[in-house]
């Protein structure tokens, strides 16, 4: 739960988000805007990444400023725009947060984050050494092993802050799509600035300049003359115009 937070990334500047107030419920919420609306940093403050005023933010009812913060962010899975990959094998990757994972579990991920086609046509499959910072792979195939290694701890909260920016709209597609039914009963909040791929979201929240202009489901939003079906429509007749 977001309670009335403002947030300034120092005191002389404008907030970065303005009076903000939302619940994020189980299920998939997508998080739109334009650039520097406040996306990032929302999931920021939510992974504890930065400190915020008591009484904003409250985990299962309780104000986050009075849990310790290794207890939260032991509940939240991020997967970043901007991926870490470590020189080690693919499967290693992946399983970072549970070391001790069976194959089977590791590559139950790998598919949900449809990286697992990919990974069986490498030369050594999921036993393939990937390089520093997984320099050996495109950018998409990084976040998506990213996101297979955010899935596999099975942590109640996933963050994903335009992690799949790399990817086609197609596949991002796929992947909301199959997160819905491995996250059933977890909370996942997917920032991203194509908007089809969010369709199937339980709800979308629109960000401008730090605050909450728009939010409800897909076929909410583009009953309405705002930011969201406007931007739906340039994005899905800029694809038919592509193809």
């Amino acid at each position: 739960e977001i309670r009335n937070l403002t947030f300034s990334y120092a005191p002389q500047l404008q907030p970065a988000l303005r009076d903000l107030t939302l619940d994020i419920v189980p299920g998939v919420t997508g998080i739109v805007g334009r650039t520097g609306a406040g996306k990032s940093t929302l999931c920021h403050l939510l992974a504890r990444l930065y400190p915020v005023p008591d009484g904003t933010i409250f985990m299962g009812g309780t104000d986050i400023n009075q849990l310790a913060l290794k207890a939260v962010r032991s509940q939240i899975a991020y997967v970043p725009q901007e991926v870490v990959l470590f020189a080690e094998t693919i499967a290693a990757n992946i399983a970072m947060g549970r070391p001790h994972a069976t194959q089977e579990q590791i590559e139950s991920v790998a598919r949900t984050a449809a990286i697992h086609e990919d990974i069986i046509q490498m030369p050594e499959g999921y036993q393939t050494r990937i390089g520093e910072r997984g320099i050996k792979l495109s950018g998409g195939q990084r976040q998506r092993i990213a996101l297979a290694r955010a899935l596999l701890p099975e942590c109640p909260i996933i963050i994903i802050d335009d992690g799949l920016s790399a990817v086609d709209m197609e596949t991002e597609h796929a992947i909301v799509r199959s997160l819905a039914g491995y996250l059933e009963g977890r909370t996942c909040l997917i920032v991203s600035h194509r908007v089809a791929p969010l369709a199937d979201a339980a709800e979308i929240v629109v960000l401008e300049q730090g605050s909450i202009v728009e939010h409800g489901t897909h076929q909410e939003l583009i009953g309405r003359k705002g930011f969201y079906r406007n931007i739906f429509q340039y994005q899905t007749s800029k694809m038919e115009r592509v193809r």
